[in-house]
């Protein structure tokens, strides 16, 4: 028996230090310009924090501004980074597009109002990364993104895994001040 424990403990660690020293890789991408997936794409993705699956298909794009249904309601997003943003700031992006292309180390800061309240955001493009999620592996952009509501001490932030390849993203992880978790990933897509 204290041998089995032995081999068991030993295997343990030997698996702890292996994860421990798994590399994420980065692979070398060039820029990516502005791109988003065509009319009729469809997406499926698991909620990781909460569980069961939302579905989205892709309508229509008028400038950075992308309209599509998600779980049969009406949806838009101003890129895929800025989902609320798509009624505060022209359709053109406004200080969005100065993000594309994108490319790792590549910002932008702008102030985006809705009626009385006003926040403050920030998106950075921080590196690349190959991800493996249920619908295939990806090469991406990880896009992070901060807001702060002015006068208040709400804050989010939210990271994106951005794949060039399909005009979205593949995985989001989000909180926020109030305590609010999400993490989603992609788990089917068909164009």
């Amino acid at each position: 028996m204290k041998l089995s424990l032995t081999i068991v403990a030993g295997l343990f660690v030997l698996l702890a230090s292996s994860l421990a020293h798994a590399q994420i890789e980065r692979p070398d991408l060039p820029p990516a310009a502005f791109k988003v997936p065509k009319a009729g794409a469809r997406m499926v993705f698991e909620d990781l924090t909460q569980g069961g699956t939302s579905r989205g298909v892709f309508e229509a794009t008028e400038g950075m501004r992308v309209t599509f249904r998600w779980d049969g309601k009406a949806a838009v997003s101003l890129t895929p980074f800025c989902a609320d943003c798509a009624q505060a700031i022209p359709s053109d992006g406004g200080p969005l597009a100065a993000l594309y292309p994108l490319q790792v180390g590549k910002g932008v800061k702008f102030t985006r109002r809705k009626g009385q309240l006003v926040w403050d955001d920030d998106i950075l493009v921080t590196a690349t990364e190959r991800l493996s999620v249920p619908a295939g592996i990806f090469n991406t952009f990880v896009v992070r993104r901060r807001s702060q509501l002015r006068d208040s001490e709400w804050w989010a932030e939210q990271r994106n895994w951005y794949a060039p390849s399909l005009g979205w993203v593949v995985k989001f992880e989000g909180k926020s001040s109030d305590g609010r978790i999400q993490s989603w990933h992609l788990v089917e897509w068909r164009e």
